[in-house]
């Protein structure tokens, strides 16, 4: 998946559902714990609302069903909860590394996530020696995705201007970042969530430039090829 006569100069990567097929893993968590304050966040509930975004949406919606607070320990042990599924059951998506490793451009991940999950999700789904380097987490910008933000920084940092990034995302937020950004943006519908929420339409609403459902169907577009 060389570069060489394609008009992009970074490959921006999503990780959570594009790098890590996780967002199922972690939407079941989110439902175990909203669903006792609001019996309509089901998985597909949850995905709809969360799929894309920092972690600081879910509190303002526990803050906002419970009408208190969240607890000091509520994302200590929200985060316990999740880091141990992923340690469990994470795996990265399929064709990825062989997709990454064919890039003939610069890459890197830029996630709603942190450092610390981010780190966690690709070393457990054995890809942080293809990362290690080249992260951007929201925790760096003020304003998360769909914010521009992340993806700006990102492109500032590696040297490149944003009309020659290409980001690869599963989301709607990310996607509008991306365009926001202006970049291009593919969707990605290779995770096991496209089976639960059907986000395709959604993200050629948002904006997505092309649709892809796995890492191999992207690999021989005419501009990754």
């Amino acid at each position: 998946m060389s570069l060489p006569d394609s008009p992009f100069g970074l490959v921006i990567l999503d990780c959570d559902g594009v790098l890590v097929d996780s967002e199922v893993i972690g939407c079941r968590i989110l439902v175990d714990i909203l669903s006792p304050f609001d019996p309509g966040f089901d998985l597909a509930a949850v995905m709809q609302r969360y799929l894309g975004r920092p972690s600081g949406a879910v509190v303002e919606d526990y803050e906002r069903m419970t009408g208190r607070p969240a607890p000091a320990d509520f994302a200590r042990d929200w985060r316990a909860r999740l880091f141990s599924a992923f340690r469990s059951h994470l795996q990265a998506v399929e064709g990825v590394r062989e997709a990454v490793e064919a890039f003939g451009s610069d890459y890197c991940v830029a996630s709603s996530s942190d450092e610390e999950r981010i780190e966690l999700c690709l070393r457990t789904a054995g890809l942080w020696d293809l990362f290690e380097g080249r992260i951007f987490s929201t925790t760096r910008v003020q304003r998360g995705k769909p914010a521009p933000d992340l993806f700006l920084l990102a492109a500032r940092e590696r040297g490149v201007a944003p009309e020659r990034c290409l980001v690869i995302e599963d989301s709607v937020s990310g996607v509008t970042a991306a365009k926001a950004a202006g970049m291009t943006a593919y969707g990605l519908a290779a995770g096991s969530h496209f089976a639960v929420l059907d986000q395709r339409p959604a993200l050629v609403a948002a904006g997505a430039d092309r649709l892809f459902e796995s890492w191999r169907d992207l690999a021989l577009a005419p501009a990754m090829a």
